[in-house]
């Protein structure tokens, strides 16, 4: 994120320590992320819309303390989660989310949680395969279609 420009609030800026933010609204799936690859997640907010799919973009903003709350009272309205994170997928914060999840929204789940995740290998050093390890707008679109069974 260090190479994003945009503009900075004036004074002083806070963001709260465990408060989640629904950075977009929507009714049809609710896709978590946090830090800087909500920025795919955005884009394929973006895509999908063109389809027709509304999604509602949660950003975590913190991962310890984790708002479940503010993702569960999301599934409630979409009944469908995508979790899109950069680390691997074995124990990771995607794993968490998808285990409290199912924990706490199991009742309003209309299929699985799903992860998007880097890639289950080395973290590569080529530009081109890093590109293909990380989650991309690709990547996310899929996952999204597969829990409103679109494929």
């Amino acid at each position: 994120m260090y190479g994003d420009k945009g503009e900075i609030p004036e004074g002083e800026y806070l963001i709260p320590i465990g408060l989640a933010d629904v950075k977009r609204k929507g009714k049809d799936v609710t896709i978590v992320s946090f830090g800087k690859i909500i920025k795919e997640a955005y884009k394929a907010a973006d895509e999908l819309k063109k389809e027709g799919i509304e999604c509602e973009v949660i950003d975590l903003r913190t991962v310890r303390p984790i708002d479940y709350d503010t993702v569960v009272e999301s599934i409630k309205k979409t009944n469908r989660c995508v979790v899109v994170e950069e680390s691997w997928p074995l124990s990771s914060i995607s794993s968490e989310m998808a285990y409290h999840l199912q924990r706490y929204a199991f009742d309003y789940l209309d299929a699985p949680v799903m992860r998007v995740t880097q890639s289950d290998t080395p973290f590569p050093f080529s530009p081109t395969l890093i590109e293909e390890a990380l989650p991309n707008v690709g990547r996310i679109i899929k996952a999204v279609k597969a829990t409103l069974y679109k494929n």
